[in-house]
Order: C-alpha cells, then sequence, then structure tokens
C-alpha cells in the first residue's frame, strides 16, 4: 500500500513547541491584539481586557495547576531557559556544585558550563539506570559540603525518560538540599505537585504543553530561594527608587512584560484546567504508546529511553540501523510533510549517555494531547513504507 501524503504537514513536534493550540488561545491572543496596548503596570487602560487582571489571575492559576502555595512566587519570564538562568545566576557562587541527571537539556548544561568558566561552579552528574532515571538512593554519595542545588529534567526532551521527582525530592529534603524542577516537558501535560514533590525551584516554558505562545516562561521560587536578580529595570512601580523594589514577584520582573504571551497563557492555562490534567496526560499517553508500539515491533529501529510506554513522556527518539539520522528525517520532512526534529536536540549529554553523539544524535517525534488520531496511524503507516 502507498501512503497519501497530505498537501500540509503532520506536527509531530510537540517537544519543541505545541501546536495545534487550543482555539481559546488563539481567539484571545487576536481580540488582544486588536484591543490591547498590551503593558501593565505603567498606566490607565479602557479596554474589555484589563492587562494587569490578566497578569494576576494567570498567576493565580499557574499557582492553582501547581500547588504553589502562593501566587506571587510565580515568576513571569521569557522562557524556561531564562527561568534557569535567573536561578542559576542569582544563586550560584564560585565553590559551589549542583547535581545534575546525565540527561540534561543545554538551558542547563551550557549554564552551567558557563559558570564553570566565570565563577568556578561545578557539577556532577547522579547515578542513573539504563534508560537515565536517577537512582533516588544513590544522591546522597554524589554530595558534598559544596553541593548547592539538585537540578532535574523532569521529562527528557530526547528519550522521554521520566524522572522519579518524588523521590529525589523526599532525598533532596533529607539531604537538606533544594531541588529544582525543570519541567520544559511536563507542566501542563504531567500531573505536577510542588509542595508534595519538594519543589523548591520549577522552570517551565509557556510556549510547549501549557499550550501557550513562545517568549513566555515561569518560575517558581519556594519562599526561602532568593537569588540575586538576573536583570534589573524599571518595573512599573516605586519609580522613585534606583533600588528594586524588594516584593516578589516586582523584583524579578524588570522590563516590558510580554503581556501578549501572558494573555496566551490565561487562556490555555483554563483550558488545561478545565480539561484536567489527568486526561491530558491520558490522551497524550494513548498518541505515544501507539508511536512507541509500532517503533519497537520494527527490528531495524533502535530506540532510546525506556520501551514500556507507561515509564516515559511523549518524546519518542529513535535511529534505523545503518541509516543516518539526517537521512531520515529528511524523507520524513521533505517526502512526507512530517514535522519533527533530527540530530542532538540541544541536548548531547543524553546523547552521549545513551551512545547516539558520534553517530548525530537521533530522529525525535513527539506527539501530545491535540494530535489528531490520523496523524499518529500517518506516521505509522508512512515508518511501515521507508523501512519497508
Amino acid at each position: 500500500m502507498t501512503v497519501s501524503i497530505p498537501e500540509g504537514q503532520v506536527y509531530l513536534d510537540n517537544a519543541s513547541t505545541s501546536y495545534p493550540k487550543p482555539e481559546c488561545v488563539c481567539t484571545a491572543v487576536a481580540q488582544a491584539v486588536r484591543e490591547v496596548g498590551l503593558t501593565t503596570g505603567r498606566g490607565k487602560y479602557f479596554s474589555r481586557i484589563n492587562p494587569d487582571e490578566v497578569v494576576k489571575r494567570t498567576r493565580a492559576k499557574i499557582a492553582r495547576l501547581l500547588n504553589i502555595p502562593d501566587h506571587h512566587r510565580v515568576i513571569f519570564t521569557y522562557s524556561a531557559t531564562d527561568s534557569i538562568n535567573t536561578a542559576f545566576f542569582g544563586l550560584l557562587d564560585r565553590g559551589d556544585e549542583v547535581l545534575i541527571s546525565p540527561l540534561e537539556h543545554h538551558a542547563v548544561t551550557r549554564a552551567l558550563h558557563y559558570l564553570g568558566k566565570e565563577r568556578g561552579v561545578g557539577f556532577k552528574k547522579l547515578t542513573a539506570d539504563a534508560d537515565g532515571r536517577v537512582i533516588p538512593e544513590r544522591i546522597a554519595e554524589a554530595v558534598s559540603d559544596a553541593t548547592k542545588l539538585i537540578c532535574v529534567s523532569h521529562i527528557s526532551n530526547v528519550s522521554g525518560t521520566v524522572q522519579p521527582i518524588a523521590d529525589i525530592g523526599a532525598e533532596a529534603k533529607r539531604l537538606g538540599i533544594p531541588f529544582m524542577l525543570d519541567a520544559a516537558q511536563s507542566a501542563g501535560s504531567h500531573a505536577i505537585d510542588v509542595q508534595a514533590a519538594n519543589v523548591s525551584i520549577l522552570a517551565a516554558p509557556g510556549h510547549k504543553s501549557l499550550l501557550g505562545l513562545p517568549g513566555t516562561g515561569i518560575l517558581y521560587l519556594e519562599k526561602e530561594i532568593s537569588p540575586q536578580p538576573f536583570r534589573v529595570g524599571g518595573t512599573g512601580s516605586f519609580s522613585e527608587l534606583y533600588e528594586l523594589p524588594p516584593e516578589v514577584p516586582t523584583f524579578y520582573e524588570s522590563g516590558t512584560p510580554n503581556v501578549l504571551g501572558i494573555i496566551a497563557l490565561d487562556a490555555s492555562v483554563d483550558f488545561i484546567l478545565e480539561t484536567g490534567v489527568a486526561e491530558i496526560e491520558r490522551v497524550g499517553h494513548i498518541k505515544q504508546r501507539q508511536m512507541l508500539e509500532h517503533l519497537v515491533a520494527m527490528p531495524q529501529v533502535e530506540l532510546m529511553g525506556p520501551t514500556d510506554s507507561e515509564m516515559r513522556g511523549c518524546p519518542i527518539a529513535f535511529n534505523v540501523k545503518g541509516r543516518e539520522p539526517s537521512e531520515i528525517g529528511t524523507i520524513l520532512g521533505e517526502k512526507y510533510h512530517i514535522a519533527h526534529r533530527a540530530g542532538l536536540h540541544c541536548a548531547p549529554s543524553a546523547h552521549e549517555f545513551f551512545g547516539t553523539l558520534e553517530r548525530g544524535g537521533a530522529v525525535r517525534v513527539s506527539p501530545a494531547f491535540l494530535t489528531p488520531d490520523d496523524d499518529v496511524d500517518y506516521f505509522c503507516d508512512v515508518m511501515d513504507e521507508i523501512l519497508g
């Protein structure tokens, strides 16, 4: 059977950016662009949309989603990378050390390499099993007097490996070390309870599983965590002061915020709360499982990460024996119109761990809750045709 190729694209790159967006997000953004000056805390505006109120209520919704006890500890940033940099640059100093998983994204590893050169900050990779899951019982052996943070990505953007964050958080609490969670691949699509998991710091982007727009991010800081600010400037309040206003979140939000992006998050987090994270995870998992099981059954395919769909998130990275990932990626994209990502995925540490660094990485596909079922079926048919 010959696969019928669609005219448009089949989108399977949700690990990069979620698509499609909920219709309520599209409507909210279009209305805001037409009707609002898109700034906040700077003046009085007479519009059906009050930017100050949107920002305030969106903080509260995000706090509800992640069980954050005080919505003032939700800080708006411009990406997960921006959130991670705010925490690292504000907290880490010469002689400090960070413990990380072997699967971290460049948002973590490049920042730590830079701080190593500039400030003498060190890091160690925690012991993990064959799928890259950190072994909580082995964390203590990596701890030293210099250990300042334990930083782990909840779900690998390469292998889809899900870290046991409740166990890691419990061990971090026992050891008296703050636990920082990179929730880039999980916030909005998987249950996160920062209090239950003893998460002291959380970073997430707005444009992935939170279903918002690029240029937005969130940073949660536990009350006891007070990094120095990463950027300094106007805040729209206390303009008589040359020092930053000490109140959180204002202390960390200098500059004009991405109000359009926050309006999108206001709508997208409503959609997530109304749908339910459990339902979003359930439906996304069904699509991931169908694609995963199809790939696992193909003898030419080499899968990265767990073969058990219950042990992973939606990113699926694989290679084909005897063929370069760039070749398979080109075929998927140019011939079959499948949006995906082939290469190192800004995570060479993960590819080093799985032994795929030297071959140039892997092909990654990533379905999600809003991926049409027909697109999942199409991918499976395409793989049959490519490898048949």
